[in-house]
């Protein structure tokens, strides 16, 4: 018998001194154990973590034991902004990072990199919202990094951000959509319970 599993390049946490964590919603169970792998390294860790509203925020305490700062982003909470609004002061404040790592919906990872690009700071982002199977089998994660032909599932899943063509990614995410609502219409039996 024999096995195939996810495939993939690890995460590369060593090395780094002062690391800026961004993680948006469930993007953040992926961007936790990054920043406390980090901060066991002894790396000065600043995690900025967003979510729609405060009902979905998740990992809250362990991300304040992982992290010297941790900005929580909320479209409804006490601190109302974009993780990107976050990241921007942290960086006006003077925080000279390494890297940031960017984890989460593309469209969020897409203006964190737009964001670090304007101040020349390398940014790593995780193309795993894009992966379906791990194996490389079904081709459902590939994108265009630096103009080459590559496969999240395979060759990462974390990219340079800046290389990513995140407007061809979310595009291919979206070419389903009309098949797949009307699906979810046809087979969901949720759709055809009255609400009282």
């Amino acid at each position: 018998m024999s096995c195939g599993g996810p495939r993939g390049v690890r995460s590369h946490t060593e090395g780094l001194k002062k690391v800026a964590v961004v993680g948006g919603g469930v993007g953040c169970a992926i961007a936790y154990p990054i920043a406390k792998k980090l901060h066991h390294l002894g790396a000065e860790v600043h995690s900025i973590v967003g979510f729609r509203n405060k009902d979905l925020v998740i990992l809250e305490d362990e991300f304040k034991a992982a992290s010297d700062v941790m900005k929580l982003m909320t479209d409804d909470g006490s601190q109302k902004g974009l993780v990107t609004n976050a990241l921007e002061e942290l960086i006006k404040a003077g925080n000279q990072y390494d890297e940031v790592i960017a984890i989460g919906p593309l469209v969020m990872m897409k203006f964190v990199c737009k964001l670090t690009k304007e101040y020349g700071i390398k940014t790593v982002v995780s193309m795993n919202p894009i992966m379906i199977d791990g194996t490389g089998m079904c081709g459902g994660c590939r994108l265009t990094v630096g103009g080459e032909t590559k496969f999240a599932c395979v060759d990462g899943p974390d990219f340079d951000g800046h290389l990513v063509d995140f407007d061809e990614a979310m595009e291919r995410g979206t070419m389903y959509k009309e098949f797949e609502t009307r699906k979810r219409e046809e087979v969901c039996n949720l759709y055809k319970k009255e609400v009282k």
